[in-house]
């Protein structure tokens, strides 16, 4: 295939987006609404999420239900009826905020528990629906450059695409984002991710609560929801482990070594963990955000722009955001300046907050070493309090004033 060539035809398409994830999908679903012309290229040869559960926000959903898919998302997930925060060790509900009907009265939009394979089928099968041979597998790009009316952008193998623009939407370890970071190593955090799954029976059903839970405890914590239909239940542990462990989410672990690092907590967890049937782990890594969210025509988004560390579930969220603000950007002023002004902003507060939360949860703070009492006399003495802490991140939209019909 001949340079500046992609299985779509497109000898220049208008915006190349590298990565085929979540917020690569999302991205090309979004050009396409706007009228561009993308062309999606995905280092894998097959396209495969990996992971296991993830959390949708109501401000995700926003863009969903932009791109008319929301329904598509929700028939694939499940939507909780609450948010909590629990004591990991008694299980006692420290503060509980209603999702369901009363979440999307609230933020406009359904808050949504899903599988991460789950959800980028629904967005590939659009994509595939809306433009067929858009996407292209096995085309890693390595690097790019800039030139007087576009971008070269170059592959793995040695070809060449030349595009108008690009956004390099290809996650943690993308070559392009090198371009904007800050040249730091990735730093080892001193915490060890925990993932389990565990088929839901009856018995489980009854015990485990219908919600999105954080169960909070000394040096460690979990964070436990169902999935489709409630059939199966996602656990994520987080642990304190001095001795560094590779990032992946394809290293094995001892189911013995998960239920050890949760010995103690509420039953639920307990229950979870003893339903499963294996085990993962990963270590966690601090990424400093790169300088700048976008250079001239090449724009980073989702965890390329800003890594999120899991402790408070917007990763994904914030790719889908990201996705709609940029492809609005280019298409409206023909650049990325006004998505970097709106998202670098958003994302530093986003990941500011998952730092603070980690501190929290693992009673690294004044609150968590009371008992996390004062949260609780908050919530029960205002639970319009509560809530309202969440309004800024779940009542966000990302498409509110920003159309992207051509």
């Amino acid at each position: 295939m001949g340079a500046g060539q992609g299985s779509s035809g497109l000898s220049k398409p208008r915006l190349l987006i590298c990565g085929g994830g979540i917020a690569g999908l999302t991205a090309a679903l979004c050009a396409l609404k706007a009228g561009l012309e993308p062309l999606v290229i995905e280092r894998a040869e097959t396209l495969s999420e990996v992971g296991a559960g993830l959390q949708v926000g109501a401000n995700a959903m926003k863009v969903m239900a932009g791109l008319g898919l929301d329904e598509a998302v929700r028939a694939a997930g499940h939507v909780p009826e609450a948010l909590e925060l629990r004591d990991g060790e008694s299980g006692r509900v420290i503060f509980s905020v209603p999702a369901g009907e009363a979440g999307r009265a609230r933020w406009g939009g359904w808050h949504v528990n899903i599988r991460r394979a789950a959800l980028q089928q629904v967005l590939a099968s659009a994509l595939q629906h809306r433009a067929p041979g858009v996407l292209r597998l096995g085309a890693e790009a390595v690097d790019y450059t800039e030139m007087a009316d576009g971008v070269v952008v170059e592959l793995a193998d040695g070809e060449c695409i030349e595009a108008q623009a690009v956004i390099a939407a290809d996650g943690i370890h993308s070559a392009l984002r090198r371009r904007f970071a800050s040249g730091k190593h990735p730093e080892y955090t001193g915490h060890t991710a925990l993932r389990v799954m565990a088929e839901a029976d009856d018995a489980l059903r009854v015990l485990v609560p219908d919600a999105s839970i954080a169960w909070a405890g000394p040096k460690r914590h979990a964070v436990t929801y169902y999935l489709h239909d409630r059939r199966v239940i996602n656990f994520v542990g987080v642990v304190e482990q001095a001795a560094p462990v590779p990032e992946g989410w394809h290293t094995e672990a001892s189911l013995a070594e998960a239920r050890a690092a949760f010995a103690g907590f509420a039953e639920p967890v307990a229950a979870i963990l003893e339903a499963a049937s294996e085990a993962r782990r990963w270590g966690l890594y601090d990424r400093p955000p790169p300088s700048r969210l976008a250079r001239g025509p090449v724009a980073v988004i989702g965890d390329a722009a800003v890594p999120m560390p899991p402790f408070m579930a917007q990763g994904a969220s914030f790719a889908m955001e990201c996705a709609w603000a940029s492809v609005w950007s280019l298409a409206t002023a023909g650049g990325f300046a006004a998505y970097e002004k709106a998202m670098a902003v958003r994302g530093g507060r986003i990941l500011e907050t998952a730092r603070r939360n980690g501190r929290f949860f693992h009673g690294k703070s004044l609150p968590a070493l009371a008992g996390y009492a004062p949260v609780r006399l908050a919530a029960n003495l205002s639970p319009g309090f509560i809530k309202q802490r969440f309004d800024w991140i779940y009542g966000y939209d990302v498409t509110a004033g920003r159309a992207l019909d051509a």
